[in-house]
């Protein structure tokens, strides 16, 4: 198709004016493609460390908040833990409970709450806290030991028996869990299994005071007296002031009709513990085993100072001083 003569030339014009500015034109244009290529390429860099500025900021802040946060909720647990140590079991409850609301999950808050509650003696709500710093942290066995410790108060053995495992569980090396496993078996009667926890946690610690004196016990509940006198006398080798272990002792030296070994152990116990009701008791009536009875009478009348009402040492009481008058 042919142009009209104005297109004609202006168009012939166009092209003749691009012919004769081409290498400039050329020129110019591969400096503004190169100008516009280097700019798409830097402009994405600049946009990304801006970016990424932006999101470094936030994680600081982040950061930064959560550590804030941390510091407040542990300021909240020291003012509760000194609150405990001062007797204020409310106030401590109050401050724990502030640290909780920062951190849900602060299992030692949760646990510190239930030793003031049981403090309080409102253990339901001691043993609702400590479920849940163990839910919070399985692995706390403080969580788990308190527990064990006030279902055995309350006489709940199998649940105590199972949290007393949680320790063991998350801590196979700690000798007193075995030993508080064992007591929760002896409190249901199993003393093999008993006697077998003991032998664990001996095993772990050989020096463990408490494991030979509970073991000592349980001998002596077995029949095993010859055992039962060899681990009590090491527990009072360790602890010459161990009032409970002389009583022990001296039941399994009488057990054994040894009476003469029975007293000693019952009368040094006394010096030892002369508030000790049991032991004074336990003395008057191994005397009167040996027809011994003014021993027998001081001995019940030093227990009657203790507990005035104890039916028993006055029951006692009178048939010793009725069998001294008859020896007169």
């Amino acid at each position: 198709m042919k142009l009209p003569a104005n297109v004609q030339g202006e168009s012939s014009l166009y092209f003749e004016k691009i012919y004769v500015a081409g290498p400039a034109f050329v020129t110019f244009n591969l400096l503004l493609v190169l100008f516009l290529s280097c700019s798409k390429e830097k402009n994405p860099s600049a946009n990304k460390e801006t970016q990424h500025k932006g999101i470094d900021v936030q994680l600081d802040k982040q950061k930064a908040k959560k550590t804030n946060t941390l510091a407040q909720a542990k300021e909240y647990y020291n003012r509760g833990v000194f609150n405990q140590k001062q007797g204020m079991q409310e106030k401590a409850i109050i401050e724990f409970r502030k640290a909780i609301q920062l951190l849900p999950d602060y299992a030692e808050a949760y646990n510190n709450i239930g030793t003031s509650y049981q403090f309080l003696g409102e253990y339901d709500k001691a043993i609702q806290s400590y479920r849940k710093s163990v839910e919070a942290q399985p692995d706390l066995i403080e969580g788990h030991h308190n527990l064990g410790t006030l279902y055995l108060l309350q006489g709940e053995i199998d649940q105590a028996i199972t949290a007393y495992k949680g320790v063991i569980h998350f801590k196979p090396e700690l000798a007193t869990a075995y030993v508080d496993l064992g007591r929760a078996y002896g409190m249901s009667g199993q003393l093999d299994q008993a006697i077998e926890q003991f032998k664990i946690a001996l095993n772990l610690d050989s020096n463990l005071l408490e494991a030979h004196y509970a073991i000592g016990v349980s001998y002596r509940h077995q029949g095993m007296f010859n055992m039962a006198t060899e681990s009590l006398e090491k527990v009072i080798a360790q602890k010459p002031n161990f009032a409970e272990a002389y009583l022990n002792l001296g039941y399994a030296y009488r057990d054994q009709d040894k009476l003469t070994e029975a007293i000693d152990t019952f009368y040094t116990g006394s010096q030892i513990a002369p508030n000790n009701y049991q032991i004074c008791h336990e003395l008057g009536i191994t005397y009167m085993k040996q027809h011994r009875y003014k021993k027998a009478i001081v001995a019940f009348q030093q227990a009657l100072k203790i507990q005035p009402k104890a039916v028993q040492t006055e029951n006692n009481l009178k048939v010793a001083q009725a069998r001294l008058a008859q020896k007169k």
